[in-house]
C-alpha cells in the first residue's frame, strides 16, 4: 500500500485517500460488500445477509504509517473483522 502511495506521488498525481485505499481492500477481498464513505475517516461496510460494519480508518493509517509489517497486520485485522461470522 505505502509503495501504491510512493508511485502515485512521484508522478504528479495526489495519493488516494485512506478511505479510497482500505475501500478497495475490503471490495478486493469480499466483492460482494458495498463500502460507502459516511464521513472522512469512516467506513460502512455493507454485507449482504449480515449487519452492516463499520471501520474507523484513522488506526489503521497510524498502523500502515510505521510500515509495512504493522500495515499488513492491520489490515488483516480489519478484513478478518469483516468476514462472515
Amino acid at each position: 500500500m505505502l509503495a501504491c502511495l510512493a508511485l502515485l506521488a512521484g508522478c504528479g498525481q495526489s495519493p488516494p485517500s485512506w478511505d479510497v485505499l482500505l475501500s478497495g481492500k475490503i471490495t478486493g477481498q469480499y466483492p460482494n460488500y458495498t463500502v460507502t464513505v459516511p464521513a472522512p475517516g469512516q467506513l460502512k461496510v455493507d454485507r449482504p445477509g449480515m449487519p452492516s460494519k463499520n471501520v474507523e480508518v484513522a488506526p489503521i493509517a497510524q498502523h500502515c504509517l510505521r510500515g509495512p509489517k504493522d500495515c499488513s497486520y492491520a489490515v488483516e485485522q480489519m478484513l478478518l473483522e469483516l468476514r462472515d461470522p
